[in-house]
């Protein structure tokens, strides 16, 4: 079932972060979204009873832009994201969005493999953009 986050379930995204990324947004980050930004829409991806993915957004005029989103290394690859994204891409076009864009390591090819099957395309390069360094692809596709 997707639905929207709630601040309940900040604990439980936060350890996903934790396990697939080996870092965190946070948990002030997660509470200032989810209660202070009027342009952040959380989603939570929950399988029996377990949050197994989210993606952030925030949208703002007609532009979506994806913060974060994360699959659980066990339910990668089975369809979880492609659900998730889809259900997303429903909710861009019902907020009358014409772009969603994002920001990817370029090293990290399971992700692009994913956007680029979804019809993003690289509209630029972020150089040294993280901590280590590396690139950020920024990723756009058209609603």
């Amino acid at each position: 079932m997707i639905r929207l986050m709630k601040n309940d379930d900040i604990f439980e995204v936060e350890r996903l972060e934790k396990r697939v990324l080996k870092e965190t947004l946070g948990a002030s980050f997660f509470d200032q979204e989810l209660n202070l930004n009027p342009f952040a829409y959380y989603y939570v991806y929950e399988h029996n009873k377990e949050i197994i993915g989210y993606i952030g957004l925030r949208i703002y005029d007609d532009i979506c832009e994806v913060i974060n989103f994360v699959i659980a290394s066990l339910y990668q690859r089975q369809g979880y994201g492609q659900l998730i994204f889809d259900y997303i891409l429903e909710e861009a076009k019902k907020r009358l969005v014409k772009t969603i864009s994002l920001e990817v390591r370029k090293s990290n090819k399971q992700a692009l493999n994913f956007y680029y099957k979804n019809d993003f395309y690289k509209e630029n390069v972020r150089k040294k953009y993280y901590d280590n360094n590396e690139d950020a692809l920024v990723l756009i596709r058209d609603v």
